[in-house]
């Protein structure tokens, strides 16, 4: 993806999670607004941050950061404390963004790793719930009408006491955004119709989640339709399958490879909400396939480039470009194999002292001479030498 389609990308993403956010707010009031500019703040602050201390320009372009605290932020329930949200964004920025490298290099989905660290620190407080149109604090985010969500319900063997239509619109206690699946699947389909992202992995993910849902149903007395709407309307499922599973910084290039990616993590994430000890058995599903990733692309084969040279028969000018490029071809490896020249051989002291030694000898007629040579001398016997090398020329 270049750089170009990254920022068309971040920008759809960025409107739809505002939409998202719009709903919220009208069901649990002021205070989304209030946590979603919250969060915005400490996501670009960990950036500039990070470009001081490393001292590097500060790329403005890059939304990531903003974005994924903002997909995080819609996934926790409106009376969530300000430090449990911002300490888990510092984290998963400074350490999960730019630790990696920074942007579009970072292996693991930023949205997904702050939850985790979130529900991992904080479970009481991250899996809490709020009835729609409740008194919340702006400040503290103190309401008394608070409970445990669907998903902690059907978890522990409840059934959610809501009408279908109720969980479609998120008319339930939920969290801020992440309950209203027909917005999020008219926004899913916008986004795949204007080609800002692929259907093969939110399409994948959602069908496998359903057919295991289908076929391993775990709330009894109900028919097995039943089990796939109960599992896919709690959980975040459809939220999680358009906003986190669309990352393009994340997931596979190819479009076996996003399959394969959106299959795997389906058959994970329903395995951890089974068997798991949190809700959002989704997120850390995907941290660990994110692990895979380029596993993945390389068995489902990458994308090839062809080259092509022009071939022998045709035009005349193709023959001569063919031609060209073949002589071309010989001639590099035909430098690459010539020999370089030899190096002239270096006189070392010890050549002197050779011939100096070698000169006594003839003047004494001796084999060792004791005798010290003057400079003249030595001079003199050096050109006589020269002398007699160009006479046997």
């Amino acid at each position: 993806m270049t750089n170009t389609e990254r920022k068309n990308h971040d920008k759809y993403m960025l409107w739809a999670i505002f939409a998202i956010a719009f709903c919220g707010s009208v069901l649990h009031g002021a205070r989304v607004w209030m946590l979603c500019g919250i969060a915005i703040l400490t996501a670009k602050a960990v950036d500039v941050a990070v470009s001081m201390i490393r001292r590097t320009d500060f790329d403005s372009t890059d939304h990531s950061s903003e974005l994924s605290a903002l997909i995080f932020t819609l996934m926790l329930p409106v009376n969530i404390p300000v430090y449990v949200m911002v300490t888990s964004i510092v984290l998963a920025v400074a350490v999960g963004k730019h630790m990696f490298g920074g942007r579009d290099v970072y292996p693991f989905n930023l949205a997904a790793l702050t939850m985790c660290c979130a529900a991992v620190n904080w479970p009481d407080k991250v899996f809490s719930a709020v009835a729609p149109f409740a008194k919340v604090d702006l400040l503290s985010g103190y309401t008394a009408q608070a409970t445990i969500s669907n998903a902690s319900l059907i978890k522990d063997g409840g059934v959610p006491p809501y009408s279908t239509f109720d969980m479609l619109v998120g008319n339930y206690p939920g969290v801020m955004g992440a309950d209203f699946v027909i917005v999020i699947a008219v926004i899913g389909l916008f986004m795949i119709a204007r080609r800002k992202i692929t259907w093969h992995i939110p399409v994948t993910f959602l069908v496998t989640c359903a057919a295991i849902a289908y076929l391993f149903p775990r709330v009894y007395g109900f028919s097995r339709l039943e089990s796939i709407s109960l599992e896919m309307l709690n959980g975040s499922v459809f939220f999680v399958a358009l906003f986190m599973l669309a990352d393009p910084a994340t997931t596979p290039k190819t479009p076996k490879a996003k399959v394969v990616f959106g299959f795997l993590t389906a058959v994970l994430a329903m395995i951890f909400r089974y068997v798991g000890s949190f809700d959002i058995g989704t997120c850390f599903a995907l941290l660990l396939i994110n692990t895979l990733d380029g596993y993945i692309e390389r068995i489902c084969g990458g994308k090839k480039v062809k080259i092509e040279l022009p071939e022998e028969t045709g035009t005349e000018q193709t023959k001569e470009k063919s031609r060209g490029i073949v002589k071309n071809v010989k001639l590099e490896k035909a430098e690459k194999t010539e020999k370089p020249p030899k190096a002239e051989k270096v006189k070392t002291p010890h050549d002197a002292i050779v011939l100096i030694s070698e000169t006594e000898d003839k003047i004494d007629n001796v084999i060792y001479s004791t005798r010290t040579l003057s400079i003249e001398e030595i001079l003199k016997a050096e050109e006589e030498q020269k002398k007699r090398r160009k006479a046997g020329k």
